[in-house]
Parts: structure tokens; C-alpha cells; sequence
């Protein structure tokens, strides 16, 4: 694929230009529906609002909201004028939001005032005391707050500001200038910075959506959190370089709004976590025939059980979906399998590496590649984050003096290409000086018919180093024990992979994004089984 060296502000223009009365944003919850015309104009307004507001090119901006029509309109206005996106968790508790607001040194905030219990914008006005560097607080409402502006008044502020004034700043900004600071949780424990440029985002959004095969005729169905990388940019960002509409059915993740929406919008691709796609073709509303237009989109997040992935494939008649690994410090995907790949690599593996990154697998205490097939710390090259922000020492251990990002990711590759990942280096357990890698017993767990989801992890022990647990969420209505699970897993696996302890669960902690938090199941698992606080 051919680089492009162009801003995500000049290239969603000629995306207009070309398209203005197709479809480019409907919210159906909201009833807002933009063509790529008013979505440009609206963008525009807002662009010039905040340059009226004096935000600098480079200047950081803060998004605290759920999916609402306004951080799409938002994320293009803030990339028009070159100013820097930071978009923040809805659920973001009040010592990270302090943290990140300093840390990046904020200039402006924009608030969607219903979250955090309608104590949002509160929580806002409290930091800009403490912060004299956040000068502009957005508020994403009709009803006003002190010293709080309006997300109407912003844009009216934009109207006595002539169009040419923005065309010019938008031709001055440079595409590998910073456009995004995504934060993301380290080995610290404190937040990190990912600072991303519009060269790295467009060109990794390009080399996706055509594996994909998605273009301008396609209508997206946009449900996982714009926070998150996954919604902001494989999805949203994606979608708009190409054309295509984006469809957001709900401010939140809710299956009966979705499953609306799909029908109703005439969806062509839906994208999520599994968990995400499991739930809702388990909701009572569900009918495979709503789905006749959805034929493609992406998994990813988590792995893919086989069953899930026949289900779509062969049931439902998402023929073309596709399955894709990547991280936030690699500007969005690095692997994707094919849509004509058949369904035991669209499971088994997380597909071969996009055209604009080297994947190879290293050693991970010499650091040297190791052959095809064999196992190793996986590394990526090629339009990756710029660094976390402020933290040069991090920055330099995660990214080596030869460009390579070292994801602390275990896999291997085989020869055609095709990448697996194996589990985390982080997660390994070391049970009486014998590693385990989950995903070794997880997959073994899987064959046993009624399991919906296994998580195997270590947890601290006074004597063994780590013990292991395997809790399993049964599929509906399926009738497992725990007895059974371990007749299975001692069974089918050896000795020294047999899990001590086997749970039933309803359901496993996540992050917002869908990932299952498997600290808080070993947090869990050492007081349950050892008492341990």
C-alpha cells in the first residue's frame, strides 16, 4: 500500500467533497443524522469556535463523554486545527482524571454532563481549581453551569470567523504532528500518554479497511466506547477516510438499541469484542434475517471461540468477518486475517501483519528472531506511537534503538505469515519452577461442550510460587459442574497443567472496553482460596 502523507483533516474534506450527500453520522438514540456535507459544516463551526477560543495548534483538549454524536463532530474539529484529542474513559474516577488533566497540561475539556451520575461537570469545575492551565470547560448540554460553555455557544462563537481563516490553518498543519494522546494503563499502574500523529492514524486506518473491503457504500455499526482506540479509530476513523456511514445506535452498549439499529440502518459491517458480538446474538430480540445486510467487520479485543465463529459465518451470514489484534502504542491494528480465510485461521490465529507493519517474533531475553513456529515475545514496526508523553525512559524500553515495539505479548508465526498469540509474558504462571501458559489450558477447556468462556490465571502462594485457577462462565442454559470440568481437565491435559481450583462464574470483571481484568480475578481467587486479603 502506498504511504499517505496527508492530515486526517485535509483527507475527511476531499471524503466530503467527493460524498456530500451520502450518509456519514446517524445516531439513532439521539435522532441525529449527518451527511458528510452538515457533518463537514458542523465540524467546521466547532473548528472555528475553539480557534475563537485561541486553541493553539498542539494545544491538548480533553473528551470526557459516552458516544454521542458530538465527539465524532469533536475528534474531526480538534484534528482540523491541529489541536491535540484526549479522550477520557466515562467512567474515570477523579484521581485519574487529575492526573491526566495535569499530566498532559490541558487546555480545554469537553463534558458530556450526564455521566459519572450527573457529577461531571462538578468533578470538571473541581480540577480547574486546582489546574490554572485548564482555561475552557464544553459543556454537551442545553442547560448551562457556571463558568461553563455551552457546546451551542461554541459553535456560534465559530460563526463571525471566516471559513478561509480555517482553511488556512488547516493547510498548516503538518500530518506528523501529534493528533491524539490516548491513555492507557502501564505496568505502573499510572495512566501513559500514547501520543499518536495523523500519518501513523490514516495510513494504519487505510491499510485496514481494505483488508476489510470496506469503502463509501458500506454503513458501519459503531457500539464499542469511542474512547477506546477500537471505536475512535479501527472504527469511527476508518469509516470516514473511506466514506462510509457511521452508525451509532446508543450512548452505551445496549443489544436491543443495536440490534434496531442494525436492521433498521441497513448495517453492512458490525464490528466489537466477542462478548459484545455473543450478547447479542443471545438477546431475546435477535433474528438472523435482520442481519441479511451485515456481511463484514472485525473481532477483536479477546479471542474468538469456534463456536461463535461459525454462528456468524454459517448462521447468521457475516461471511467476511475478519479477526484483528493491535495496541494502542501501534496506532490501531497490526494483524488481520483475510475474509476469505477459512473459519479454523479466523479462530485459531489473528491473521497475517497489515502491509504497513514488520511483525517479527523475538527471544525474549536475547532479543534475537526465532524461527517460524516457534514461540516468542512478539514485536512490531511501522507507524507507531511517537511516544507516551512526557515519559522519555518509558518510552525508550518499550520501543528499541532499531524502531521495534516490544508488546510484552507472547506468540509465534508461521511460515505463510500467520501470527497466534499465546498469552502475555506478564501472565505466565510459575507453579513449582514449571511455567504454564493460560492459553494452553484454556483452549484444552474449550472441547468440553456447555463452556462459554474460560479464564485460567495465577494467583500468589505461600508455598508453590503461584497456583492456578480456572473459572469457566457456562454457555445458557448448558448444565456444567465443577466435578465435571475437572474430570475433563484431568483428562485431556497433563499433570503439571491441571488447574487447582474450578469455578462456575455468571461473568468476569472487564475493562469498559470488553477485556477481562485478570488481576481482579487473581485478587478474588487469593482471598477466596487462601484467605488473603
Amino acid at each position: 500500500m502506498k504511504t499517505l502523507h496527508e492530515t486526517i483533516g485535509r483527507l475527511i474534506t476531499e471524503t466530503a467533497n467527493a460524498h456530500p450527500k451520502r450518509d456519514a453520522l446517524i445516531h439513532t438514540e439521539a435522532g441525529v443524522r449527518y451527511t458528510y456535507e452538515l457533518l463537514l459544516w458542523e465540524a467546521g463551526r466547532i473548528a472555528r469556535g475553539l480557534t475563537a477560543l485561541e486553541i493553539a495548534r498542539g494545544d491538548r483538549v480533553v473528551l470526557w463523554a459516552s458516544n454521542l454524536p458530538e465527539w465524532i463532530v469533536s475528534q474531526v474539529a480538534l484534528a482540523r486545527i491541529g489541536a491535540v484529542l484526549v479522550p477520557l474513559d466515562p467512567g474515570t474516577e477523579q484521581e485519574d482524571l487529575h492526573y491526566i488533566l495535569e499530566q498532559c497540561e490541558a487546555r480545554a475539556a469537553i463534558v458530556d454532563p450526564g455521566l459519572q451520575a450527573d457529577e461531571a461537570v462538578p468533578m470538571m469545575q473541581a480540577e480547574r481549581e486546582r489546574i490554572p492551565g485548564l482555561e475552557h470547560l464544553i459543556a454537551l448540554s442545553d442547560k448551562s453551569f457556571p463558568g461553563t460553555l455551552l457546546w451551542s455557544e461554541l459553535g456560534a462563537m465559530g460563526d463571525d470567523l471566516p471559513l478561509r481563516a480555517l482553511e488556512e490553518r488547516e493547510a498548516r498543519v503538518d500530518p506528523r504532528e501529534p493528533v491524539a494522546i490516548m491513555y492507557t494503563s502501564g505496568t505502573t499502574g499510572r495512566p501513559k500518554g500514547v501520543v499518536l500523529d495523523h500519518l501513523a492514524l490514516v495510513n494504519k486506518s487505510m491499510a485496514s479497511t481494505e483488508r476489510q473491503g470496506v469503502d463509501h457504500t458500506d454503513r458501519l455499526c459503531l457500539f464499542f466506547p469511542l474512547f477506546h482506540m477500537f471505536g475512535n479509530t479501527c472504527i469511527a476513523l476508518a469509516g470516514l477516510l473511506r466514506g462510509a456511514a457511521l452508525v451509532l445506535p446508543c450512548g452505551s452498549f445496549d443489544p436491543e438499541r443495536i440490534l434496531h439499529a442494525l436492521a433498521d440502518e441497513g448495517c453492512t459491517a458490525v464490528y466489537g469484542s466477542p462478548g459484545m458480538i455473543i450478547a447479542l446474538l443471545e438477546h431475546p430480540r435477535f433474528k438472523a434475517g435482520k442481519w441479511r445486510n451485515v456481511t463484514k467487520g472485525t473481532l477483536g479485543g479477546a479471542p474468538c471461540p469456534m463456536e461463535l465463529m461459525k454462528r456468524l459465518v454459517t448462521e447468521v451470514g457475516v461471511s467476511d468477518i475478519t479477526v484483528a489484534w493491535g495496541i494502542t502504542e501501534t496506532a490501531s491494528w497490526i494483524t488481520m486475517t483475510h475474509p476469505d480465510d477459512p473459519l479454523e485461521l479466523r479462530v485459531s490465529t489473528i491473521g497475517t501483519p497489515l502491509p504497513v507493519n514488520e511483525v517479527r517474533i523475538v527471544d525474549p531475553v536475547s532479543g534475537d528472531p526465532v524461527p517460524a513456529g516457534r514461540p516468542g515475545e512478539l514485536c512490531v514496526r511501522g507507524f507507531l506511537m511517537k511516544e507516551y508523553f512526557r515519559m522519555p525512559a518509558a518510552t525508550a524500553s518499550a520501543v528499541d534503538r532499531e524502531g521495534w515495539f516490544h508488546s510484552g505479548d507472547l506468540g509465534e508465526m508461521d511460515g505463510k505469515g500467520y501470527v497466534k498469540i499465546t498469552g502475555r509474558l506478564k501472565d505466565i504462571i510459575e507453579r513449582d519452577g514449571v511455567r504454564v501458559h493460560p492459553t494452553e489450558v484454556e483452549e484444552v477447556l474449550y472441547g468440553l461442550f456447555g463452556v462459554g468462556e474460560v479464564q485460567v490465571f495465577g494467583f500468589p502462594h505461600p508455598e508453590r510460587g503461584q497456583e492456578m485457577a480456572a473459572w469457566i462462565r457456562p454457555r445458557e442454559g448448558a448444565e456444567l459442574s465443577v466435578e465435571r470440568l475437572k474430570a475433563y481437565g484431568e483428562e485431556h491435559l497433563p499433570p503439571e497443567l491441571w488447574p487447582r481450583h474450578y469455578k462456575l462464574v455468571d461473568a468476569f470483571p472487564t475493562t469498559r472496553s470488553g477485556k477481562v481484568q485478570k488481576f481482579k480475578l487473581a485478587e478474588q481467587a487469593r482471598e477466596e482460596y487462601l484467605g488473603a486479603p
